[in-house]
């Protein structure tokens, strides 16, 4: 990432690492809807898949805030305010932020539950600390906390990018990943 791109425009890897991350997201969260409602004894798949999707979201995110650390910034599209660019540029950093730190605690709060076996697509993870109720709870809050974190940051992208549309007719297809940004 030597060069900037065009004004309103984002690198072709970091479009395809957003479409790739919107992907696997959207099927985490159809997991994280369907495991509640599905019978305890019918479960352990569903949470080797959301073990999964949860390192590859986890991963892409991390690779995702490294690039935009390191790169050159990205200049708005044309009639966007640079303010307002920002604002949803710090929006995104720190929902991709929420989505490696909630990969971090969701490890420890899987290593922490009683006889539960992290194994990301069945593959069996070696458990690096003691089964703990204290550890349990604690992660185990703090996963749930940062979920509904992250959907209050999906509520301002939305929110903030329907204002932009609306005010200055930034184009709705900025909210999805590709390379507009």
């Amino acid at each position: 990432m030597s060069e900037a791109p065009a004004p309103g425009r984002q690198s072709q890897i970091d479009a395809i690492i957003g479409i790739v991350l919107f992907a696997v997201f959207a099927a985490l969260f159809w997991n994280i809807i369907s495991l509640p409602r599905t019978a305890l004894d019918q479960r352990e798949s569903l949470r080797h898949l959301h073990d999964g999707l949860g390192v590859i979201v986890f991963l892409l995110a991390g690779w995702r805030l490294l690039r935009m650390a390191s790169g050159p910034g990205l200049v708005p599209p044309e009639g966007l305010p640079a303010a307002s660019f920002a604002f949803s540029r710090a929006v995104l950093a720190c929902l991709l932020f929420t989505f490696a730190l909630e990969g971090l605690i969701g490890l420890v709060y899987g290593w922490g539950e009683f006889e539960r076996e992290v194994a990301p697509f069945g593959l069996g993870v070696p458990q690096l600390m003691a089964d703990s109720d204290a550890t349990r709870k604690f992660f185990g809050y703090m996963h749930s906390a940062f979920g509904f974190y992250y959907l209050f940051l999906l509520t301002i992208w939305v929110f903030h990018g329907a204002y932009q549309q609306l005010r200055y007719g930034a184009g709705w297809l900025r909210l999805l990943p590709g390379t507009r940004v």
